[in-house]
């Protein structure tokens, strides 16, 4: 049989209870209802399973909450991100400007295009994937060419799917 896992006092059961029903964010109240039914006495297996969540993560919360107290529910992930933007606003608001003009070979702007404009301005080398994700995050008319379909009976260019000829 499975050991139950015992809270340090930070909290009653009477106190985590009304901040697991009350509680505005989600993921929050996840926490507050695995700690009010780890308090209840349930073993991590059966709170798991009531809160769609795994063992070892209610085991790692009841750890965090021993060890850090109440703290540990409103605990958030980093807000800064692990990596530099490539297009700031002022870049940004460049590659929209370079957008909206033809590209420099008279085509349409594609990923590549864009990921060899972002190097040249940034001085670090970016992926042809972000480039498109630049293109497609500005709001672009030389983004992206008209559907047009050729028909197989008269060899004509029709808009999108046009009845037979």
């Amino acid at each position: 049989m499975a050991r139950r896992i015992e809270l340090k006092p930070h909290l009653t059961t009477e106190e985590l209870q009304p901040r697991d029903r009350w509680c505005q964010k989600p993921q929050q109240q996840v926490r507050w209802h695995a700690l009010h039914l780890i308090s209840q006495g349930v073993v991590a297996a059966d709170a798991a399973r009531r809160t769609r969540r795994a063992s070892c993560w209610i085991t790692s919360l009841a750890r965090r909450s021993n060890r850090d107290g109440a703290a540990v529910v409103s605990r958030t992930q980093l807000t800064t991100p692990r990596h530099r933007a490539k297009v700031n606003s002022t870049r940004g608001k460049e590659l929209d400007k370079a957008l909206r003009t033809p590209a420099p070979d008279g085509g349409l702007s594609t990923g590549p295009k864009v990921a060899a404009w972002m190097t040249d301005k940034t001085g670090h080398e970016v992926h042809q994937r972000t480039g498109w994700r630049a293109c497609f995050s500005i709001s672009s008319p030389q983004r992206t060419p008209p559907k047009v379909s050729t028909c197989y009976w008269c060899a004509t260019a029709h808009p999108r799917r046009a009845p037979r000829c």
